[in-house]
């Protein structure tokens, strides 16, 4: 498991590097558009389809990296005033709900990815792209990221490892 584990750190690692390269290039493209306008010539067609595209992208490719580095959004002050036993307990339950929604919501983005590849479905907008091209962020940070709180339920690692006020939490 160490071994799967080491992976998806890896993977997480790389796709949250390329999240953060596709949101620098995507200030390119829209200055590079506002450019073009405020020079008084033709628009670049291209930028709106593209810019969506990277949108939906650099949310979900770093997924998995936001689990693992506890950047997201936690509630600890619920948690703080219970009993050792019942906080682990919550712990727990906690793994189990991302668990459970990551897979279902990565379950649901990998049968839209292979039925895209199996009818041969494209978007169409200004480009023309294959439509699998939309869901396969989703399986991806869905996926890594059901891992990584398994990783995190396997005792791995601790969502409530990292204190929350020195974070600039609550």
């Amino acid at each position: 498991m160490n071994l799967v584990f080491r992976f998806t750190g890896l993977a997480a690692d790389a796709l949250a590097r390329l999240a953060v390269l596709l949101l620098g290039a995507l200030v390119l493209i829209v200055s590079a558009d506002v450019g073009v306008r405020a020079a008084g010539l033709r628009p670049l067609a291209w930028v709106p389809q593209v810019a969506e595209s990277i949108l939906l992208y650099a949310t979900f490719l770093p997924m998995a990296a936001l689990v693992r580095e506890k950047g997201h959004v936690f509630v600890e002050f619920l948690r703080a005033p219970l009993p050792a036993w019942a906080q682990r307990a919550l712990e727990r339950f906690v793994y189990l709900a991302c668990i459970a929604i990551s897979t279902w919501l990565g379950w649901i983005g990998w049968q839209h990815l292979a039925e895209s590849v199996r009818t041969g479905a494209f978007v169409t907008g200004t480009y023309d792209m294959p439509r699998w091209v939309v869901f396969l962020p989703m399986v991806l940070g869905f996926g890594l990221s059901a891992l990584e709180w398994l990783r995190m339920l396997l005792g791995h690692d601790s969502l409530y490892r990292a204190d929350a006020q020195a974070r600039g939490g609550y």
